[in-house]
């Protein structure tokens, strides 16, 4: 077989394998301008509900009504130690302190909860919980990727500037433009076109571009046109690079008006060895997209993509289907530094007019508060994409970040707020009857009836009768070890830190090396936001836990369970070292005492005192650890210590401490 008759029957196999699926043409603009996500928001009642008593707050009614037309109950509220190690890993990524829990469960008062609450939003460590949410989206990296994983020295400085934004609850619509227009908006300056390192952080091969650089510049900002579209729209405009989208309203023309938008831009700050010519000049300390004349080139259809095969030239404007009337791009006055192109588009991506924006933030907030969004493809809003489960509750919440000025902090207090995220996340047996079967001659027997439960009606939680249980995420299992050993470096900001790594694995990485340590410190134990990310070596504890690759926009990690991902927790040195700071932070805390060094290590690590029975079992097991250790000689760590290390060591390895309730 020839290669092309190979390529032809590859092909001819992609048509059958469309055709069996459905899918058909381009849909057509009055079409697409009918589909539920490009609709304008609809201005929502709220829905009238039998229990109204339940509800805490607007959220809870729409929740409720659902629940309730499928004959449903929620659940009732988890307890409090449950619900403050929940909302402050939720909110900071890190666990209550015990103190904390326990000034929580002894405040009686009706304002309780939304004290902790104001406290964790107000805290810095939200912007480095939700910042990194933040990131996966933005595919941020501290090395180019490819063969050589260049260095980007200061790559770091656009993490800062987003955890900065969360912290100070920067509006929506500012952080848009400072990410795509960072130059051009008002007050421009260094924080701004830090900003735009959004543009700049997919994988790059700047050392070795080929002798088609026009080409390679196109691939890059391909990433831009296709990263823009997913994080803030929600919708695969990349798809329409070489032909009209398969499945979505948007054709080549939109692409390539997309492209004319960014098309003047250049790049400032390179890799130090990127490009020879720069290596005699001042580096710059951020890498930035920009543009430095107001005159843009003609941009061209590109039929198939490819460079030889120009089409008509086309103007900047955002996508037909999602515009009532084309966007106006007025042409700059004479001595612009710009040509306000990016402005224009960013100011349009963040009107309150544009429904779909708004949409696809306030999904992304419920999502990570819940586990899933309430549209289950966060970055797919399109026809491909998956329907709301809670379509009024959608626009109900994209209205409120709107009023709100877009600001996520009041939509983060009004969900979390609500008796919906409040509840316990055990099935509970609602005590009623479903017919399995109905007897000829329409008499039920009592053999016919059986008692069900909500996970029969609605086996996923879709509804949300009770809360998801959530796997910690990485970066968040890392550092509950480093804060529950009371080892965490609070440290915020600067260049990404390199902890240790088997020195088996660096070689799999021959450039821009890892350094090899042998024992770790302060340095290496700050939180996980700030590690150095290369792409080449990712580090293993965070690629076991499904952090994201960071070759694309990561809208949704995966929480995959898998064997290596115990054997990780235990054996990996990291995991030993805080186990034994742990022991020995509890002797510090309550003395020679077993039973209240044992209660203290459940209340760092899982936030509430072990049961009768529990206490019982660590207490035996100790008790014969430390037996087993005293017939040891040479060793100068205390039996009683060794033995509270593996009793850390259970704990860290429990999934208990692995999974929020």
């Amino acid at each position: 077989m020839t290669a092309l008759h190979f390529i032809f029957q590859l092909a001819l196999l992609g048509l059958l394998v469309a055709a069996t699926r459905g899918y058909s043409a381009t849909p057509s603009l009055e079409t697409g301008r009918k589909h539920w996500a490009f609709q304008p928001l609809r201005a929502t009642q709220l829905p009238v509900v039998q229990d109204a008593a339940w509800a805490r707050n607007d959220v809870d009614r729409f929740i409720l009504a659902a629940l309730e037309a499928k004959g449903l109950k929620p659940s009732p509220e988890a307890d409090r130690r449950t619900l403050i190690r929940r909302v402050t890993l939720d909110l900071t990524g890190l666990p209550p302190s015990p103190e904390e829990v326990e000034a929580f469960v002894a405040d009686t008062s009706a304002q309780a909860w939304e004290r902790v609450v104001d406290r964790l939003l107000a805290s810095p460590q939200y912007g480095e919980r939700w910042g990194r949410h933040w990131l996966d989206l933005a595919r941020y990296a501290d090395s180019s990727g490819f063969h050589n994983d260049l260095d980007r020295p200061h790559a770091w400085r656009y993490r800062d500037y987003v955890i900065r934004s969360f912290n100070e609850d920067k509006p929506y619509a500012r952080f848009i433009a400072e990410q795509l227009a960072g130059d051009e908006v008002a007050g421009a300056g260094e924080e701004t076109l830090v900003a735009t390192g959004f543009c700049r952080n997919g994988p790059s091969n700047d050392d070795n571009m080929g002798n088609n650089k026009e080409q390679y510049r196109l691939d890059e900002l391909d990433d831009v046109i296709a990263t823009t579209s997913m994080v803030f729209l929600g919708i695969t405009v990349g798809c329409a690079r070489c032909h009209d989208h398969k499945y979505d309203p948007i054709t080549s023309a939109d692409y390539y008006s997309l492209l004319a938008v960014f098309n003047g831009t250049v790049k400032k700050g390179v890799p130090k060895d990127a490009d020879a010519k720069d290596k005699t000049k001042e580096p710059v300390k951020f890498q930035a997209l920009i543009e430095t004349k107001a005159k843009v080139p003609p941009t061209h259809l590109l039929r198939r993509g490819s460079l030889q095969n120009k089409g008509p030239e086309v103007p900047p404007a955002a996508p037909l289907v999602l515009t009532a009337s084309p966007l106006r791009f007025p042409e700059p006055e004479a001595d612009a530094k710009s040509s306000g192109r990016r402005r224009m588009f960013a100011a349009w991506l963040g009107s309150p007019d544009n429904a779909l924006t708004w949409r696809v933030l306030a999904n992304r907030i419920w999502q990570h508060h819940f586990g899933r969004g309430l549209v289950a493809t966060p970055s797919n809003f399109g026809f491909n994409g998956a329907r709301p489960t809670h379509p009024e509750l959608l626009d109900f919440l994209a209205a409120r970040l709107i009023a709100d000025g877009g600001k996520w902090k009041p939509l983060h207090k009004l969900i979390v707020m609500s008796a919906t995220y409040r509840q316990a996340s055990r099935v509970e047996e609602l005590n009623r009857e479903r017919v399995e079967a109905m007897p000829a001659g329409g008499v039920r027997s009592a053999s016919t009836l059986q008692p069900f439960n909500s996970s029969t009606l609605d086996p996923d939680n879709t509804l949300l009768w009770r809360a998801n249980r959530q796997r910690l995420s990485a970066e968040s299992l890392r550092d509950s070890i480093l804060a529950v050993s009371g080892k965490l470096n609070p440290q915020a900001g600067g260049p990404g830190i390199k902890p240790r790594i088997r020195a088996d694995l660096l070689t799999a990485s021959q450039r821009n090396k890892w350094p090899a340590l042998t024992t770790e410190g302060p340095a290496q134990w700050r939180r996980s936001v700030y590690i150095y990310v290369k792409r080449q070596l990712l580090m293993p504890m965070m690629e076991l836990f499904d952090a994201p690759t960071t070759t694309d926009s990561c809208a949704e990690r995966l929480t995959s369970v898998v064997p290596t991902q115990a054997l990780v927790l235990m054996n990996d040195e990291f995991v030993e070292d805080h186990a034994g700071f742990l022991a020995q932070r509890v002797v510090t805390e309550v003395g020679g005492d077993l039973s209240k060094a044992i209660e203290r290590m459940h209340l760092h690590a899982l936030a509430r005192v072990p049961t009768a029975e529990r206490l019982g079992q660590a207490t035996s097991f100790v008790a014969a650890r430390e037996a087993a250790y005293q017939k040891e000689t040479g060793v100068k760590e205390p039996p009683r210590q060794r033995a509270l290390t593996d009793l850390a060591y259970v704990l860290f390895n429990g999934s208990e401490f692995i999974y929020v309730e």
